[in-house]
């Protein structure tokens, strides 16, 4: 494309930057780019162009005829005022005088002897060695190579004294990139230098070329192709720039259909498709040119997101003014802070909470065992309760009957499948083997006992309800196709829903596999299906022409109609809606259903549990399937480029977990700038679905080497080359969750591994569900694992959507209570509940805030302090206290005493401690006492037994308030647990 460059000088230009990069293709030699040092590496290498860069030139480049590309700070950078002093050009064939090129090299800073030797006629400076005949230079080497000229600058150092600036000595135009980031010192130095503004930002007068910017593809490949088509069948030439072999090879067999050229230079022939090399930039149309560039195609820059609301604290331990706090009596109130009052001479730190119309409630520290924290947060916050009205009360009471209603529900639901008559699915002595012949393995031992018992379920003559559980990639797909090639068998139909539509066609690849050469039709209903093909299948649903539909909530749609539908397989069901459920529910009311679970989430795990569903668990891996190296470390740049390298060179991918949609763009800058030789994509929850989608079957096929995401990669596409999976931020994950992104590697004979990062200090959740992840890496520990999760985070819920009013004025874990309690009410289980112990002694105990400066970090003591359940975990707590902040002070040790009080007092089943004017009373459950008499009568004070109420008084006489505690200890020690 013929141009005059001239007609641009003083002028604005906007061009995308692969554009600039050709128009500069066009300019004359030497010419000057100047550019924000993130940029300089765009411009590095134009050799599909034909044209030498030279990027950040020195004193060696003063003579060549190249395009110099300089970043804003090295075009200011000292320089001397006359660069030849300051440069000596070694050229063979030259004469050079003896005593002149001594001076000159002490001139330039080398000292003989000391930087350079005089051998006769050899002179060695470093790695450059000049052998002379006279005063000729006959040979010349550096670093052993020989060479016919060579440029030798001054020694390190020297450059203090400059007093120039590079830009002014490089001859030619210059233009200059993103022009707004220029430094004001720059514009003095172009005074009556001809340059051009690439962008905007500058006063001067715009020049339109004609160029046409197009907007990022983001992965879509299929709108690549459309335009490809078209602007081919316009005659114009297409030139897309890859700056990865990888992706050459990657996009070579993923556009074969448009035969292209691959080519070292550009141009390519009209009317053609050329790959070229080049890490250019955005994309354009100009004229009969279509420039293209990997970025376009696969970069998701500018896909932005919204800050989700409610993010998670700092620090989940500690307690943030403005959270929200449940009083089993008083129930929600915001927690303003902690506030240190004087009550009867006696110092002690209160919670303060403040409910509807301004009430206050000023609680102990204590009683911080008895509150509850809501999820609410102040974008969403709950709807505070009143004090003094019963309304709490009142919610709990109208939740609970709904409470026994669901539990009456479930049990009953439960009891009519087992009496419900439902299709039976006997035995096909000729049928069942043929679907066997294709599986390439053995079953393991758990898939086979699994397979046993869903095959036993579809055989009995009531509904199936039967969950498996087991880690991913141990065979419970297997299980279920074995169960659909029974039910099919019998002439039913099958629908077996996933929660993503990658997973779908995954899964219908895998059926039409195993069934090839089988009278089954299989369906897939997906995003991907093509309209045409979707009325067919939906159609073929209803008249009985398809056996077996795998699909995503698509299939939960009223128009999905079944002719007779046998068994619904339901992968991973908490991946699903309220609403969702409700209509699963409505499917399954009489058909055999199979729930497949990779890591049970609490709620599946605890409805298995009591009874509500069968469970079967495969905890044997496949053969060849090895453990995933799990390491916990604190987040280190030099380790993650470390581990995606090693990856890379054994020619896997890997993942890198992200959290947050907000500062996920800035995360993939951060990656390029750390790993350069990886192709990064991008995904995350507030992209559009099929863009999500496409990206991550993108990776699959090999056009990325590291997917950035979120979480919402925990339950995806099976990649067997990923092997390698990073996790920003473990802590902030729960444990099912990290526990399958851990899933997401290996899945093949490969050693995988999981590098869970985390902050240097964790807060003790956060570092049991750590520590749990990684004592539970051997295979098959998922069900092991929810158990676990449990025993952290309480078992979830059972909902439909008319328990949401409930929740919403209690809370889900309120609300999760109160229905775990009716369920064992109604199965006629009975648990004594261990009551808190009412503590009140005229005592000033709290960590002061001179000892604790900080309010987060009391709120976390005092938080850990309650939720202690032995005296050695106190003890811990104490030793770290004054590791930390030192010695102890007289209100924190008596805060101390008074802990380990509660917990003996706990224990020995005491109901309250108090005291009057003369006496500490101890107040048990029930008369008679079990006690040693003896050792009772030996103690330093007098102790008297009672049994109205059943307990003991103890005088105060010679006591101070500070060993009260002690004393009570002395006594409790001598009761019998309860």
């Amino acid at each position: 494309m013929e141009m005059a460059l001239e007609a641009l000088y003083g002028h604005r230009v906007v061009l995308p930057q692969v554009a600039a990069a050709f128009l500069l293709s066009r300019e004359r030699r030497p010419a000057l780019l100047l550019a924000p040092a993130d940029r300089v590496r765009r411009y590095r290498d134009l050799s599909a162009f034909g044209v030498p860069v030279y990027p950040n030139p020195g004193l060696e480049a003063l003579e060549e005829k190249a395009l110099f590309v300089l970043s804003y700070e090295e075009a200011l950078a000292p320089f001397p005022e006359d660069p030849t002093a300051w440069r000596l050009v070694l050229e063979v064939g030259r004469r050079y005088g003896r005593e002149e090129l001594l001076a000159r090299l002490l001139r330039m800073g080398y000292a003989r002897d000391e930087d350079y030797r005089v051998l006769g006629e050899v002179l060695e400076l470093g790695e450059v060695r000049l052998e002379f005949f006279g005063e000729e230079l006959e040979r010349l080497l550096v670093g052993g190579e020989p060479r016919g000229r060579h440029v030798l600058l001054p020694k390190p150092g020297k450059a203090e004294g400059f007093t120039s600036q590079k830009v002014r000595h490089f001859p030619g135009p210059v233009y200059l990139d993103t022009p707004a980031l220029a430094p004001r010192e720059l514009w003095p130095l172009l005074v009556g230098r001809p340059w051009v503004a690439l962008g905007s930002g500058v006063e001067l007068p715009p020049k339109e070329l004609g160029v046409q910017a197009l907007p990022p593809y983001r992965g879509s490949l299929k709108a690549l192709e459309r335009d490809l088509s078209r602007w081919l069948a316009e005659g114009r030439r297409v030139s897309l720039f890859v700056g990865h072999r990888r992706t050459l090879e990657y996009l070579k067999g993923r556009l074969a259909s448009y035969n292209p050229l691959v080519l070292e230079r550009f141009p390519g022939p009209k009317g053609r498709l050329s790959l070229l090399p080049g890490a250019f930039e955005g994309g354009a149309v100009w004229g009969e040119e279509v420039l293209l560039t990997e970025a376009l195609v696969f970069a998701t820059g500018g896909v932005r997101g919204r800050l989700r609301r409610g993010a998670g604290l700092t620090d989940p331990g500690a307690l943030s003014p403005g959270d929200f706090l449940i009083h089993p009596e008083h129930g929600i109130g915001q927690y303003l802070g902690l506030e240190t009052r004087e009550v009867l001479g006696v110092r002690r730190d209160y919670l303060v909470l403040r409910y509807r119309g301004e009430g206050r409630l000023y609680l102990p520290v204590e009683q911080l065992p008895l509150l509850k924290r809501h999820p609410g947060t102040t974008d969403d916050p709950p709807e505070l309760s009143s004090l003094g009205k019963g309304e709490w009360q009142r919610a709990k009471e109208k939740a609970r009957k709904d409470v026994e209603a669901l539990a009456q529900r479930l049990l009953v639901l439960q009891a009519k499948r087992q009496a419900t008559p439902g299709r039976s699915f006997p035995p096909l002595p000729e049928w069942d083997p043929l679907v066997e012949a294709g599986f390439p393995h053995e079953l393991t031992p758990d898939q086979r006992r699994a397979l046993e018992e869903v095959l036993r379920d579809l055989e009995a003559p009531r509904p199936m309800d039967r969950l498996i559980s087991g880690d991913v990639g141990f065979g419970k797909t297997e299980v279920a196709l074995r169960a659909a090639h029974r039910v099919v068998g019998h002439g039913a139909q099958v629908a077996f829903l996933v929660p993503t539509t990658l997973l779908a066609e995954q899964h219908g690849k895998t059926f039409r596999e195993r069934f090839q050469g089988l009278p089954v039709r299989v369906g897939v209903l997906s995003r991907f299906t093509p309209p045409k093909e979707e009325e067919a299948i939906l159609r073929g649903l209803a008249e009985g022409g398809v056996d077996i539909v795998i699909g995503t909530h698509r299939l939960l749609q009223p128009d999905v109609r079944f002719r007779d539908l046998g068994l619904l397989i339901v992968d991973e069901e908490h991946r699903f809606g309220v609403a969702q459920k409700e209509r699963i529910r409505e499917l399954k009311a009489e058909v055999d259903t199979l729930y497949l679970s990779a890591t049970p989430i609490p709620r599946t795990l605890y409805s298995a549990l009591v009874g509500l569903k069968d469970l079967s668990s495969i905890q044997t891996p496949p053969p060849g399937r090895k453990p995933i190296h799990t390491f916990l470390a604190p987040f280190d740049p030099l380790l993650v480029r470390e581990a995606i390298l090693f990856e890379l060179e054994r020619g896997g991918k890997a993942f890198y977990v992200h959290d947050r949609v907000a500062s996920i763009e800035g995360r993939r800058r951060y990656l390029e700038a750390l790993v350069p030789e990886a192709r990064i994509g991008v995904v995350h929850g507030q992209m559009p679905e099929g863009l999500i989608e496409e990206t991550m079957l993108l990776f699959a096929e090999g056009a990325y080497d590291v997917l950035l995401a979120t979480t919402i990669i925990e339950s995806g596409l099976d990649v067997g080359e990923a092997n390698t999976i990073l996790i920003e931020r473990a802590d902030r994950l729960g444990l099912a969750t990290l526990y399958q992104l851990r899933g997401r590697v290996g899945r093949r004979d490969q050693e995988a591994y999981a590098y869970l990062f985390h902050p240097p200090r964790l807060t003790e959740g956060a570092e049991k569900r750590l520590l749990a992840i990684a004592d539970l890496s051997d295979l098959g520990s998922g069900h092991l694992l929810a158990e676990r999760d449990m025993e952290i985070r309480g078992v979830g819920n059972l909902l439909g959507p008319e328990q949401h009013g409930h929740i919403r004025a209690l809370s889900l874990e309120v609300y999760t209570e109160l229905l775990e309690e009716a369920i064992r009410r109604l199965k006629g289980e009975v648990r004594e509940e261990r009551p808190q112990v009412t503590l009140d002694l005229s005592l000033s105990a709290r960590l002061p805030a001179e000892y604790v400066p900080s309010l987060e970090a009391r709120s976390r003591y005092y938080g850990r302090f309650a939720e202690a359940k032995g005296l050695a975990e106190l003890s811990r707590l104490v030793r770290e206290l004054k590791e930390r902040y030192g010695p102890l002070p007289e209100e924190a040790e008596n805060f101390v005493n008074l802990a380990r009080l509660r917990l003996v007092a706990e224990r020995k089943g005491v109901l309250s401690l108090t005291e009057d004017l003369t006496h500490l009373q101890a107040v048990f459950p029930r008369w008679p006492l079990d006690y040693d008499a003896k050792g009772l009568r030996g103690l330093p004070f007098r102790v008297e037994l009672t049994q109205y109420p059943p307990g003991f008084r103890l005088e105060k006489k010679g006591l101070r308030p500070r060993e009260y505690p002690e004393a009570l200890l002395q006594v409790l020690y001598l009761f019998a647990d309860r």
